[in-house]
């Protein structure tokens, strides 16, 4: 059994004699697409053995790792679980400033069909930038040598080093009346090195493909959204809108997210070890809806439950 030590805001590996750290940041741990205040937008870091990987990389990623005092030159790798801005709207900064650094290395980013054109797009964005130079009296060298996009399929498994695997599956967050949208996929993905694995589920409403990915995991990475109070916060900010949206938006909601008793469910039938909340769709201060989140989730799991700030760590320790 692993065990699980909690940390605030440092990039360096808890100390292990006998085995490689495994550790989960939560850079970013808003619900999107709203900015909010106390809250960056969805991002996160896992320390796996030496190597350093984002999963997400929503708006301001960039900072939060300098609030980490992270050197992004470390980062090589990156996986991104679906194609919502919130998800994905740091991107061109983490590309674009290795690149202005001119940090050696190639940068890797895994994602759903269409991370390619996405890669590409950043990459077309940054000619004008690259014809007007860094002042260093010689012309840069492309960007697009710096970085290669690479499309998943559903259940594919991608070996890493270090013995680290990451597999991919495709859950609900784009289904449309419980069938899968072939065109559009959202990833959850599965981080295993050794015996130890943490599950983040990225965006997605209840899936069994889930379900089956975070079997027996040591740590879930859930996404969570209080709909009750949201809802209400939406109409009293929203009052001029037809009964029709509100009714469309309930449905997106409370199918293409996770509600606390969903959460529970989920963590319960996949016999997880624990489960660490983030992208909170919540309306106003975290502490407000903290109550219901715990309760909707102890009705099915038993298991501990802990609520992520941004730059908060979490090591899953040796077996």
């Amino acid at each position: 059994m692993t065990t699980l030590i909690v940390c605030l805001a440092s990039a360096e590996p808890a100390p292990a004699a006998t085995c490689p750290a495994m550790r989960w940041t939560t850079l970013g741990t808003a619900g999107g697409p709203v900015p909010t205040a106390d809250r960056a937008e969805p991002s996160n870091l896992l320390v796996a053995g030496d190597q350093q990987i984002l999963v997400d990389t929503g708006d301001g990623t960039v900072n939060q790792l300098a609030g980490l005092g992270m050197d992004m030159r470390r980062i090589r790798t990156v996986f991104i679980s679906h194609l919502h801005l919130d998800h994905s709207g740091g991107l061109a900064a983490v590309i674009g400033l290795r690149w202005m650094n001119q940090f050696p290395g190639q940068l890797t980013i895994y994602g759903p069909p269409g991370i390619r054109a996405v890669v590409d797009g950043i990459i077309a964005s940054m000619a004008p930038p690259a014809r007007i130079g860094f002042g260093l009296g010689t012309p840069p060298p492309g960007v697009a040598a710096s970085v290669r996009a690479v499309e998943l399929r559903d259940g594919q498994i991608v070996q890493l080093g270090d013995g680290l695997t990451v597999k991919a599956a495709a859950n609900s967050h784009f289904d449309h009346d419980g069938k899968p949208d072939p065109s559009n996929i959202s990833f959850s993905y599965r981080f295993a090195l050794g015996d130890r694995s943490i599950t983040y589920t990225g965006d997605t409403g209840p899936s069994e493909a889930v379900t089956r990915l975070a079997s027996g995991t040591d740590m879930l990475v859930s996404e969570v959204i209080d709909l009750d109070r949201l809802l209400m916060e939406i109409k009293q900010r929203r009052s001029d809108a037809p009964p029709e949206m509100f009714a469309a938006m309930q449905k997106h909601l409370s199918t293409h997210h996770l509600l606390p008793a969903d959460v529970g469910v989920l963590a319960a039938e996949a016999k997880v070890g624990r489960v660490l909340l983030t992208h909170f769709a919540v309306p106003g201060p975290l502490s407000q809806s903290e109550p219901a989140l715990r309760a909707g989730i102890g009705k099915n799991f038993g298991g501990p439950v802990d609520l992520a700030r941004d730059l908060s760590s979490f090591d899953l320790g040796c077996p």
